[in-house]
């Protein structure tokens, strides 16, 4: 009865897609079938496509460093790209027809996809055909623990950083209005306020402090929690001394939102940021609207500071550390990542080529394949100088006119999430200026302390997991517009414990205990 239920949903949802979303909508599951007739293993592979891969590629087949992949493992890759905007809606669709392909790259829950059957355990397959991997976990147990469940069970080729760059972004200031003002970088949040001034009464702009642009549009923007935790808190669940509590119902936030109330009234931050979408924060900060914002060390200031200069060849921007709230106190929250990005290939139950997969991914992790997926081919994309590989001007001065970015993603996958480890190398020379150079040391100063406060890669139970998406659903959207609500003043402050009551009547006890529990086991890995 349940296969004939799924084929009739896969049946109805070729139709409504018309056919465009899945390539396997044919009752073939989606995977690559059999092996072909030149010998190589075929491999069907979802994954979204990187914004700075399609701007010169249609398919990540096209990439150089995959096109090398397949001949080094013997293999025929299909990568099937979901359309952008749509990534999430077109996963659970292809997971509720069962139409599936032989791996997906996926930053999810493992253990659900798992005990749904979707995905396949992978430990016996790493045991006996990633020898390269194996080798990586068996030397770092701590990883090994982030990227296994509790009960032990691998279910991801993941993608790793263990060198020295984990934190990628932060909050970065106008420096050539911080000289003509005579202003050093704020540190506290009472420097934050006055710097903030300064730019709205001596600069005349619109959006002293810019925030609520994508990746975090539906919550506060990426640059305003970075002020929410120089109070201590985050705007979701954290650890506390050990602890998991949910920092917007803590007595902190409401001093916050006290504080980007009084900012929203006297003009210091953006008026439109529960409105502003990327074109519009793009446009803000080009057009020198904008005195401080959050981006990205890489394609944000690659991207910003050189096109500001083309207008104003004295704009400048620097990167100011996470705000505190006493003048020498440690940020905490830096936006650290752990050494298992959380993201990688997991094999379906569809795939008719397990072993074969599970080796063609292990070459990444192999000497070969790691220089291949950060620094491409040899001789094209680099030269080893004094035993450096260093890019070529392919990637650094493009003939094309690409960015360093848009280069990479062509020819190699370093500067985006996928299977293999991540070498410092290629972040040494992805920060090509300056001022990106600094910010990566800036904001891994303290890096380490989020570890303190951040909750590792724990695992829910189905049960839990079900259970625990429903209770933040409702208390996240309820969050987020009452953080709009009280900052524009509609939701007087005084009702803030009225808010808080809503939130504990949506169970977020519940909740906090489902991620105590799973921390508990966590630990006990």
């Amino acid at each position: 009865m349940k296969r004939s239920w799924r084929k009739r949903l896969a049946i109805g949802i070729c139709l409504m897609m018309g056919f465009t979303i899945l390539a396997g909508c044919t009752g073939d599951n989606g995977n690559a079938g059999g092996a072909e007739g030149d010998g190589t293993t075929p491999i069907s592979i979802w994954m979204s496509m990187n914004t700075n891969a399609s701007i010169t590629l249609k398919s990540m087949n096209e990439i150089t460093a995959i096109k090398e992949w397949e001949k080094k493992t013997n293999t025929k890759i299909e990568f099937q790209h979901p359309a952008v905007g749509a990534e999430t809606e077109q996963f659970n669709v292809m997971i509720a027809s069962n139409q599936l392909p032989d791996a997906m790259f996926v930053n999810g829950d493992y253990a659900k996809l798992f005990n749904d059957g979707t995905i396949i355990r992978l430990n016996e397959l790493i045991d006996e055909y990633a020898p390269n991997l194996k080798k990586i976990l068996d030397e770092n147990p701590e990883v090994a623990k982030q990227l296994k469940a509790d009960n032990g069970d691998i279910y991801a080729i993941p993608h790793l950083r263990l060198g020295e760059y984990k934190t990628f972004g932060g909050t970065f200031i106008r420096q050539d209005w911080l000289d003509e003002l005579k202003l050093e970088k704020p540190e506290t949040l009472e420097e934050w306020e006055t710097v903030l001034k300064a730019f709205k009464e001596k600069k005349g702009v619109s959006a002293p402090l810019l925030f609520g642009a994508p990746p975090k549009m539906t919550t506060m923007g990426p640059a305003a929690p970075t002020y929410l935790e120089a109070y201590g808190i985050t705007n979701n669940i954290f650890m506390q001394d050990g602890k998991v509590v949910y920092g917007p119902i803590e007595p902190e936030y409401k001093e916050f939102l006290t504080m980007f109330h009084r900012w929203y009234q006297e003009g210091l931050i953006d008026p439109d940021f529960a409105t502003n979408d990327q074109k519009t924060y793009d446009a803000k900060i080009l057009s020198g609207q904008a005195g401080a914002f959050f981006t990205f060390i890489g394609g944000g200031v690659g991207r910003y500071l050189p096109a500001l200069q083309e207008t104003d060849p004295n704009a400048n921007l620097t990167a100011v550390q996470y705000p505190v709230l006493n003048k020498g106190d440690e940020p905490m929250f830096t936006g650290r990542s752990w050494e298992w990005s959380s993201s990688g290939v997991v094999i379906t139950n569809s795939n008719k080529h397990p072993e074969e997969t599970v080796k063609a991914l292990d070459y990444f992790f192999s000497e070969e394949g790691h220089m291949l997926k950060n620094f491409g081919v040899e001789g094209l994309t680099y030269t080893m100088k004094d035993g450096y590989p260093t890019y070529t001007d392919e990637i650094l001065k493009n003939p094309d006119g690409l960015s360093v970015a848009q280069a990479m993603a062509k020819h190699f996958i370093a500067n985006y999430p996928f299977v293999g480890e991540d070498d410092d190398r290629y972040n040494e020379q992805y920060y090509q200026l300056q001022q990106q150079k600094d910010a990566a040391i800036l904001f891994s100063k303290y890096s380490e302390n989020t570890l303190k406060v951040g909750l590792p890669p724990t695992s829910l139970t189905t049960e839990e997991s079900t259970e625990y998406s429903k209770i933040m659903s409702d208390i996240g959207t309820y969050r987020d517009e009452m953080f709009v609500k009280f900052v524009i003043g509609v939701e007087p402050i005084e009702n803030f414990d009225k808010y808080v009551d809503q939130i504990n009547k949506f169970n977020v006890e519940r909740a906090i205990e489902i991620q105590q529990a799973a921390l508990d086991r966590y630990n006990a890995r």
